[in-house]
């Protein structure tokens, strides 16, 4: 990628025309439209970001993790703190800047704060250096500037994979057969898809099955029930005890 065309990468820290040029394709953002999310990329300098699918843009004026919410809530998806949560028990899966997942996609952000990227790794077509700078390019064409090195990109978006196969094995192990982390991903044919078959993350699953779900749903009712019990004011209204 020379100098002219790297104006055709996306940076979260840095205005550009690509900014307004998506700005105007833009939509505004109804997650029971959307079903399944490239990337989420906050507007730099401005609040919002823009969500990303195979063929749209759409807009949303709050943050990506309280995007990522209303869409979980949407689609009765898993809420992203709890899941976090239970990830970080099991310990397979790092300790922080924990990916979002469902049964039919998965989520990872680059860096651990609210407003950051969030990236759909079967999405991901390749990733580059040019200039000293780190670009992912996605399959439906969008390139975006990284903020992190390759290396660490990588170990996101393999761990990333391995917890969307691992929920998808808890859902669907009686119709799809495979002993592997590999057999419940369905990868393109894209130079970053070779790189993730070959990564040891997702040769051997770190889990029993329905071991994640098992554990979110007890750590869900903990995490939503506790505060209530705790405070005596609440708990004289809570009728389904």
């Amino acid at each position: 990628m020379d100098e002219m065309n790297q104006q055709e990468a996306l940076n979260d820290r840095q205005w550009s025309q690509l900014w307004e040029r998506y700005l105007e394709e833009a939509i505004e953002f109804d997650p029971l439209t959307v079903h399944e999310i490239n990337c989420i990329v906050p507007i730099p300098d401005r609040a919002g970001v823009l969500i990303f699918t195979d063929t749209e843009i759409h807009f949303s004026k709050i943050n990506a993790m309280k995007t990522l919410h209303r869409f979980s809530s949407a689609h009765s998806f898993s809420d992203y703190e709890v899941l976090s949560i239970c990830l970080k028990k099991l310990g397979h899966f790092g300790k922080y800047k924990m990916p979002w997942a469902c049964p039919f996609f998965a989520l990872f952000p680059l860096e651990g704060k609210d407003q950051t990227i969030w990236l759909n790794p079967i999405k991901l077509s390749n990733v580059f250096k040019a200039e000293a700078r780190y670009f992912a390019e996605l399959t439906n064409g969008l390139r975006i500037v990284l903020p992190l090195h390759r290396r660490r990109f990588i170990k996101r978006a393999e761990i990333a994979c391995l917890v969307l196969a691992t929920i998808r094995r808890g859902v669907f192990h009686y119709a799809i057969k495979g002993d592997e982390p590999l057999d419940f991903l369905y990868f393109p044919d894209t130079p970053f898809a070779r790189l993730l078959r070959n990564r040891p993350c997702l040769k051997m699953f770190q889990t029993p099955i329905g071991e994640i779900n098992r554990l979110y749903q007890q750590t869900y009712s903990l995490y939503h029930c506790e505060p209530l019990m705790d405070d005596p004011e609440d708990s004289d209204h809570i009728d389904w005890l």
